[in-house]
Formats: C-alpha cells, structure tokens, sequence
C-alpha cells in the first residue's frame, strides 16, 4: 500500500494564497479577435433576423398626392419716382478724378459692401471704389465739394466711431 505524502501548511491551504493571470500580447490579441468576430456574428445575425421580419410584414405603401394647386398669377406695379429724389448712386464705382472723398478704409469686398451699405443707411453718398491690389477695396464717402461738407462728413464718421482721412483723387 502506498504511503501517503504530507504537505506543508503553506502549500495546504490554496484559499488563503494569491495568484496572478499573466498574459501576454498574442494572448491579448487572440481575446480581442475572438470578441471582434463574436460582435461581427451577432450584428450580422440581428441585421438577418431584423430584416427578415421587416420584408415579411411591410407591405408597399402607395402615396398619392393631390395635384398642386395653380400657381397665383402676380401682377407689378410700377411706383413712379417722386418728383425731386435723386436716383440712388451705384454701390461700386471709381472716384471721380480731381475730387475730394473721405475714405474709410481698405478692406475685403464683403466687408467695404457692409461698411458702405452702414453709411448709406445713415445717409451718406457712400461707395466701394477699387483699392491698391484685385481683393481689396476702399470705402469712399463724397465726392465732397467744400470744406464744410468735408468737416460734416468727418465729424459724423468719427461719431460712428470709424477711422478715416480725405484725400484727392488723381488719374
């Protein structure tokens, strides 16, 4: 009869003994494979089922939609200019050789458009005239026939806050 083996009391008791799990890269790799291919399955599973079940309960749905009503016929009418109100300048023209304008700035044509449509809006002859190169353009208010208009202009620009200089136009 075999004798029996004893075993020390550090090697009894498992229980009370740590243990770690090491893994490494490839068994790593492997778990996160067999996870990718397990959600691969069930969504093509669930797209399968779904699917299915949809084809076999939608039936076509036919839309009919009334005819379009027809359309309103409009009609213009042409409102004369009231006796007395100048035509409204252009919003894009070069300055005037040998006259005096107020200019505001050089800017990108998007910006000197918002500024120049301002100063109409607060009444001032206001344009967009070419600038040193093709993408920018100067702000110009005038042209400005005398000082005082020179000094009136100036002075209600500066109120707006704006940054300006008159200068002469040559060509």
């Amino acid at each position: 009869m075999p004798t029996p083996v004893t075993l020390s009391p550090e090697l009894q008791t498992p229980e009370t003994s740590d243990f770690e799990i090491v893994l490494g890269r490839r068994q790593v790799a492997s778990v996160l494979f067999v996870a990718t291919v397990l959600l691969v399955v069930f969504s093509a599973v669930f797209y399968l089922a779904g699917k299915a079940r949809v084809s076999e309960a939608a039936t076509p749905m036919v839309v009919a939609f009334p005819p379009a009503p027809a359309a309103p016929i409009l009609t213009t009418t042409v409102v004369p200019r009231a006796e007395g109100a100048k035509p409204e300048s252009p919003l894009f023209a070069d300055p005037a050789a040998g006259a005096v304008y107020m200019q505001l700035g050089a800017l990108d044509k998007g910006y000197a458009v918002v500024v120049a449509e301002g100063l109409r809006k607060r009444g001032m002859e206001s344009f967009v005239a070419p600038g040193p190169t093709d993408k920018v353009f100067r702000v110009l208010v005038g042209p400005l026939p005398d000082a005082d208009s020179l000094k009136r202009v100036k002075d209600a620009v500066e109120e707006l806050g704006l940054a300006n200089f008159a200068r002469r136009y040559e060509k």
